[in-house]
Order: structure tokens, then C-alpha cells, then sequence
């Protein structure tokens, strides 16, 4: 376990995620894991405190330095990989793949984009390897359209989120202003693909689904409820 002061504080749920992970994973001290979306360190740490030889990897070069601050203060040997998990730079047969409150699946523009995103994670993970990924905050259905203000000093920013319902897109809009009124606009679209649509790309991409939750504990699934999390498991060739 960590103990000590962290950016903006340790979460509270951080090493009941991890404790999860590692029951569900079935892992072992020396066992290779690779955590997508590592940040600063939240989830990498606590895997490393217990002895799995993490590797961390994010796009954000600010999030990776401040991880391998972290590290250092912790003195935990952490692999931090700056990169797109678009494109993963990595290779190697971990013996699982970990995404904390996020689903992956969702950052991409279409279909083809989501398989071969999946086919780069699932290609890092040894055959019988587990990938374990979600979000409890999933909605069964598309939510609303939505629009969010956030300020701080000397900026602003207004947040807009709607959805195609037909075609399952999600549309997202940025809108910053900076502390001399200039305006910056950042506009996205990805695919927001359904649980089913989701699970056939699992079987292109040769994983199978082992188990599901609603939120990182070990309760059985209720699809009525918010939140969708996956224990899948590469097939063996």
C-alpha cells in the first residue's frame, strides 16, 4: 500500500481498485502488467508497491513526469511509456492489461478505428493473458445531450456533449477562452459502440468475455444499473 501525500491526494477507492484487479487477475508477484491511461501514477504505484512489474503508459508527457516524480518519492520501479494507445509502442507478452475508469473502446471515430485499436492491446497480451477495463459510470443507454461551464482565473471553458442516437456517434465541443479573451475550439467525434457491438469487436480481435461488473467489486452484473466493466482473456492459439 502508498502512503503519503500525492497529487491532490490519493483517491479513496485506489487500493480496493488495485486489490480487485489483482484477485480477479489472478496475480503474482514478478507478473508483467501494463496499465492503459496510467496518468500520474494513481493505479501503477499501488500495482508496483505490490511487486508486478508495471509499465505505464499515457500521452501526456506532463502526467509521465510527474508519475516518475512520484515513483521516485515511492522509490517503485515503474516502466512509464509516453504514447497513443492508437498506436502502442510497446511489445512483449504482459500477463494482463489494465484501464481504471475509462473504456477505451469509446475514443475512436468508427468501427475499424475501435478493432484496431483493440487488435494493438490485444497483441500485448501473452495467450490466457486478461485484459480488464470499464467505467461505472456507463450509461445502458446514449445520455443526453449535455453542456458544462467550468472557470478558473484568468480562463473559461464551456463543454458541449450531444449524440447521434442512429449511428451511436457522440460529438464533443472544447471551447476555451484564455486570460486575454482568445477563444480555442476543439471539436471530436468518436464512435460510442453498445455492449453488444462491443463484444463482437472483442471476437475479431480474438478475446473472449470471461466476466462483467457494473464497478471494480466483485458483484454480479445488473444491465439496468450504471457502469460497465470487462474481464476479458486472450484465446489461446
Amino acid at each position: 500500500m502508498i502512503n503519503g501525500d500525492s497529487p491532490g491526494a490519493w483517491a479513496h477507492n485506489t487500493e480496493s481498485d488495485v486489490q480487485f484487479a489483482i484477485t480477479q487477475l489472478n496475480l503474482q508477484p514478478g507478473a508483467p502488467v501494463l496499465d492503459l491511461g496510467c496518468g500520474w501514477g494513481r493505479h501503477s504505484l499501488p500495482l508496483a508497491a505490490y511487486g508486478l512489474r508495471v509499465t505505464g503508459l499515457d500521452i501526456s508527457h506532463d502526467l509521465l513526469r510527474l508519475a516518475r516524480y512520484n515513483a521516485q518519492r515511492h522509490a517503485l520501479p515503474v516502466n512509464w511509456v509516453e504514447g497513443d494507445i492508437a498506436a502502442v509502442p510497446l511489445r512483449g507478452a504482459f500477463e494482463a492489461v489494465v484501464q481504471f475508469y475509462g473504456n477505451f473502446m469509446t475514443w475512436f471515430a468508427d468501427p475499424a478505428q475501435t478493432l484496431e485499436a483493440l487488435w494493438n492491446v490485444a497483441s500485448l497480451l501473452r495467450p490466457g493473458g486478461c485484459l480488464l477495463f470499464g467505467s461505472s459510470d456507463w450509461q445502458p443507454e446514449l445520455p443526453p445531450r449535455s453542456q458544462k461551464w467550468d472557470e478558473w482565473q484568468g480562463g473559461a471553458a464551456i463543454y458541449r456533449q450531444r449524440y447521434d442516437d442512429e449511428h451511436r456517434i457522440a460529438h464533443t465541443q472544447a471551447v476555451i477562452f484564455g486570460p486575454e479573451h482568445e477563444r480555442r475550439e476543439y471539436n471530436r467525434q468518436t464512435w460510442w459502440p453498445s455492449p453488444r457491438e462491443m463484444e463482437q469487436l472483442f471476437a475479431q480481435a480474438g478475446l473472449s468475455v470471461y466476466r462483467r461488473f457494473n464497478v471494480f467489486e466483485d458483484a454480479p452484473f445488473n444491465p439496468y444499473r450504471d457502469g460497465l466493466v470487462y474481464l476479458l482473456v486472450r484465446e489461446r492459439l
